[in-house]
């Protein structure tokens, strides 16, 4: 009876509740146009330093166990002196805070929001407390370096470099796999070739970005290197995405149709690749992987089942990130070594972007994936011919490369920091078309007063955007 009452206030929720959410806490204003070096900075050292100091650990209860290793303490102070930068701004300009409840960003900071309220249900509230305020801090750090009016042209650049700065970092690792005569994966990266990906398709659709040829070929090398197998099959996106972006509704439907169907055969053939031993053993030869990896999904065949067993009572979750990183706590550890066939069990995560949403906030996540999702691609719609291809494909590409990665639902990761980029370049993008005096100065609405927000800006050959207090 609980679980029907749960499953039908998260209907209302979303049916009713979150329009008005969404109407009351919505902000409109022009792009931050804020620094880029020490936020950039910050993210990057953040993001990269676990790939060049990491220690290991035994199982997936460590943490609670052994306590924080030197590494878990370096990145909880990289993400207080980024929290601490963030503070610094936000005392001189508020609208580095108040951007974050703009669409198409809203949606995304209604779930931090909820993310933050689930430590009243998590079965570790101190670790749901730390990385919800992790997501918040790096989220709220991607938009000050991406929310720029110059953005159609910098995105490019910033993806370039974020590539450089990795495959800087990692030099050590690829050049002793690549003496070993190890191309692809030479530094595997399960989150970078989305951004990779994201760089790629910017320079294909969009003729206007300068040195199309370098940074083609840096975006290349770059999925290469950090690439897998399900990264790879996603790429098969750009079909269905180039549909969607059509201006021809059937086309359009077409294209949501067939993304559909290859979300169902993607997610069969990597559970199934086994059932094809031909393909199987082709697809072995082109990744450089055995089949024995391929034939499981990397084992993720096998803790699956096992995951969904442990968290299908818990309709609003088990607590942002600690319901993904501590599925021991929901299972006994003796029932998961013996369906996994192994001695000390280590699952830190489901390794599928639903399934961590499910783990943390139950139906409210999946509920706000959509939101999230759904939007971007509504926002993408927006754009011109060029802007619809990149989003429409790197939305569908997430989603796909997500059936086998944490995405942008566990925790901040290079994912989020794309995804963040993208939406910001969809967010200008709306704003450089719209129609003069599309924007209207709003009622004054308690307790924020928006138009000292910030000052007005204007576009070249556009509109003034007024940073405004709610739409009436």
């Amino acid at each position: 009876m609980l679980n029907l009452l749960l499953v039908v206030a998260v209907v209302v929720w979303f049916a009713l509740l979150y329009p008005l959410a969404r109407h009351r806490l919505e902000t409109r204003m022009g792009p931050l146009n804020g620094p880029v070096a020490v936020p950039f900075a910050l993210m990057s050292v953040f993001a990269l330093l676990p790939l060049v100091f990491n220690v290991p650990r035994d199982d997936g209860n460590a943490v609670l166990d052994q306590g924080l290793t030197a590494s878990n303490i370096a990145l909880v102070v990289m993400t207080g002196l980024t929290g601490l930068y963030l503070a610094a701004r936000i005392a001189v300009d508020r609208r580095v805070l108040l951007v974050a409840f703009s669409m198409p960003y809203l949606p995304f900071t209604l779930m931090i929001l909820v993310n933050g309220v689930s430590t009243a249900w998590s079965v570790v509230p101190s670790y749901t407390v730390y990385r919800t305020v992790e997501l918040a801090i790096f989220t709220l750090a991607s938009i000050l370096i991406f929310d720029r009016s110059d953005i159609e042209r910098r995105l490019a650049n910033l993806f370039a470099l974020f590539t450089v700065v990795w495959l800087v970092a990692t030099t050590p690792i690829i050049v002793d796999n690549l003496a070993h005569g190890i191309v692809f994966s030479s530094a595997k990266h399960n989150l970078m070739p989305y951004l990779c990906a994201a760089h790629a398709f910017l320079v294909i659709f969009d003729d206007r970005i300068r040195h199309r040829g370098a940074h083609l070929l840096l975006a290349f090398a770059g999925f290469v290197i950090a690439g897998s197998a399900a990264s790879t099959a996603s790429l098969i996106a750009v079909v269905p995405g180039l549909m969607v972006a059509s201006q021809h509704r059937r086309l359009r439907i077409i294209g949501y149709t067939a993304f559909t169907v290859y979300l169902v055969l993607f997610v069969v053939l990597m559970v199934g690749l086994s059932a094809f031993p031909g393909l199987l053993d082709v697809v072995s030869v082109v990744l450089q992987k055995p089949p024995e990896e391929l034939a499981d999904a990397t084992g993720r065949g096998t803790f699956w089942p096992v995951f969904i067993e442990a968290t299908k009572d818990r309709f609003v979750g088990a607590g942002y990130a600690a319901g993904d990183r501590f599925i021991q706590l929901l299972i006994p550890t003796t029932a998961l070594a013996e369906t996994l066939a192994r001695d000390a069990v280590f699952i830190s995560s489901s390794h599928n972007m639903l399934l961590s949403a499910w783990a943390g906030t139950g139906l409210i996540g999946i509920g706000l994936s959509a939101m999230v999702l759904g939007t971007a691609i509504r926002w993408g719609m927006k754009l011109d011919r060029a802007g619809r291809r990149l989003i429409a494909t790197c939305v569908f590409f997430l989603i796909l490369n997500g059936m086998t990665t944490p995405g942008i639902f566990q925790d901040w990761n290079i994912n989020v920091l794309t995804f963040v980029g993208l939406l910001a370049y969809a967010r200008i993008g709306v704003l450089r078309r719209e129609p003069a005096g599309a924007l209207a100065p709003a009622l004054d609405v308690a307790p924020f007063d928006f138009r000292r927000a910030a000052p007005a800006w204007r576009p070249p050959g556009g509109y003034v955007a007024r940073n405004l207090k709610h739409e009436p």
